[in-house]
């Protein structure tokens, strides 16, 4: 019945103890800022490594838009530029240097004669291989002393953490956004 007392007993918890919930904590926050700062400084390191040492003549951006086309292809010129956030003009002159090379074709859409799609050519796809292997042995090697399931548990949560990253970047300078004005609102009062 309501209201009777079922006999369990739950003890308050001590005052002395950290109430745990899922809210994170300001300082939790400040130390995850300061933890994602540190990785993209050392990605930028490891980007200019990488452009030092890149055995196959290409370029980082290259890279990146054959991986795009491979993964995601066909695609229209225009539909790729906005995929990785860079001028139409730019990534059409990066395109033309793919095709070129022979890692991307050009075929026309089914969809509109007029225009045409992106596709990566054998070549293309060979070369994104090779580039996975390389990245993905050196992830093994990073790794090598993680469980099985901390990487996993990493891998969920860097990719919840890159979605929610991805979707409020884009915020992040609009003139009428201001987090500190928020952060301000929902900070702890001093009691006088």
């Amino acid at each position: 019945m309501a209201g009777q007392d079922t006999g369990s007993v739950v003890a308050p918890a001590p005052a002395d103890l950290p109430q745990l919930d899922d809210a994170p904590q300001r300082d939790d926050i400040a130390e995850l800022a300061t933890t994602f700062s540190d990785l993209m400084r050392a990605f930028t390191r490891a980007r200019q490594q990488y452009l030092a040492r890149d055995r196959t003549g290409g370029e980082w951006t290259l890279h990146v838009l054959l991986s795009r086309v491979v993964n995601e292809g066909p695609l229209r010129a225009s539909a790729l530029a906005e995929m990785v956030d860079s001028d139409p003009s730019t990534v059409s002159r990066q395109v033309a240097q793919l095709v070129k090379d022979g890692c991307l074709e050009r075929r026309s859409d089914p969809a509109d004669g007029r225009a045409s799609l992106l596709v990566a050519s054998e070549r293309g796809r060979e070369l994104h291989r090779e580039h996975l292997q390389v990245r993905n042995e050196h992830f093994r090697q990073m790794l090598d002393e993680w469980g099985e399931r901390d990487i996993r548990s990493f891998s969920e949560l860097l990719h919840r953490f890159t979605v929610d990253f991805e979707n409020n970047r884009k915020t992040w300078f609009d003139e009428d956004t201001d987090p500190t004005r928020d952060a301000a609102s929902t900070a702890p009062r001093r009691e006088s």
